[in-house]
């Protein structure tokens, strides 16, 4: 087996980060998918748990 040179490494490895969702590129993907929550509600949830 021979060993790859830097160009194909280079080349694969660019490619491989090109086909990566968002998510994982940037280091925090969701293993769950992600949420399609309103964020609004979200935040309101919040504030009346610190009024309580």
């Amino acid at each position: 087996m021979t060993t790859p040179d830097h160009d194909d490494l280079q080349a694969r490895a660019k490619d491989y980060v090109e086909h990566l969702p968002a998510e994982t590129a940037l280091g925090n993907a969701d293993p769950a998918g992600g949420s399609t929550d309103d964020p609004e509600l979200y935040d309101e949830n919040a504030e009346g748990r610190k009024q309580q």
